[in-house]
């Protein structure tokens, strides 16, 4: 396994990132703790798993998005402090069944890791929104139901 270049770039990158795309009070800190941010730092840099864990953003900035309509239910949560917000108007013209729409009070791009009981009831509420519909069927644009 091959060493980072500068291993003291990945630690101060990573902060960085937890300042700007996290819902702070102005420091990743009013978040988490020193040792909280350690550890998600070490599980990329250890492995040196930085490059594949970039590598979807990477991706995505080489080609062009796919806009086709998607004509399944969709439940979404917007946390407040993520990276690159969706707004519903764009959403609705793609996504043509959104059955559950959140703007949840706090949270950021790891919303998992910052709000983690609130990010899980927002998955839970999602999944029991979709498997009520599906157990209903829902009309799809060509007429068919999905069940």
């Amino acid at each position: 396994m091959r060493s980072p270049t500068y291993p003291s770039a990945k630690p101060h990158g990573s902060t960085k990132k937890f300042h700007d795309w996290t819902d702070n009070d102005g420091s990743p800190e009013d978040l988490f703790t020193f040792d909280e941010m350690l550890d998600n730092i070490m599980l990329y840099w250890l492995p040196n798993a930085g490059a594949s864990s970039a590598r979807r953003y990477w991706e995505n900035a080489r080609t062009a998005p796919d806009y086709a309509p998607v004509d399944l239910p969709l439940a979404f949560s917007a946390f407040p402090g993520d990276i690159g917000g969706l707004s519903r108007r764009w959403a609705e013209r793609r996504f043509k069944h959104i059955v559950r729409w959140t703007e949840v009070a706090k949270g950021g791009h790891f919303a998992a890791f910052e709000q983690p009981e609130l990010f899980v009831n927002e998955v839970r509420a999602g999944f029991r929104t979709i498997r009520d519909l599906l157990t209903e069927g829902f009309p799809t644009e060509n007429g068919r139901v999905h069940r």
